[in-house]
């Protein structure tokens, strides 16, 4: 009996890891699991049922191509709200204020300094984030090709370092 596992998306905007099984009466295919966000439990879970070797790596691989997304960890997920929270104006108590700014300025450090600007974007939704490259896309197209110069030229200037 030959097996393996693939991911369908439902129209309804979850998606199924199903296994397909090679019998004697052809094949068939059953649901291990459905979800919304892919996370290690899911995975877990449907290889707790797989009744035929699974695997995991290549099960997230093919569910990130038909576009699940990915549950963020706990901590990551809390930060995102908060961010999003003091974006549109819900303060934090002082005290933890300080406490946040203590353990946070720790990691401040090892953060590029490009991400400050990228702030507005912390709290944005898929669709906000969509809409906004669309923007961006159709301002793009209205940019007029830039004429090109006939006649003298400039030197290419080569960097004379190794």
């Amino acid at each position: 009996m030959t097996t393996m596992a693939f991911v369908v998306t439902r129209r309804d905007g979850r998606y199924e890891i199903r296994e397909s099984v090679s019998t004697p009466r052809g094949p068939r295919a059953r649901t291990l699991v459905t979800f919304r966000e892919l996370s290690a439990a899911v995975l877990a879970q449907a290889e707790e049922r797989a009744t035929t070797p699974f695997d995991p790596v290549r099960v997230e691989q093919r569910a990130l191509a038909a576009g699940a997304p990915q549950a963020r960890p706990e901590t990551a997920r809390l930060a995102w709200q908060l961010l999003a929270d003091l974006e549109t104006g819900h303060p934090v108590p002082a005290a933890l204020a300080g406490a946040l700014a203590a353990r946070l300025a720790i990691q401040a450090d090892a953060a590029p300094d490009t991400l400050a600007p990228l702030s507005d974007w912390f709290g944005a939704t898929l669709q906000e984030r969509g809409e906004a490259l669309r923007d961006l896309l159709r301002l793009t197209d209205r940019i007029p090709p830039r004429p090109r110069r006939r006649g003298k030229r400039f030197p290419r200037i080569a960097s004379a370092l190794p």
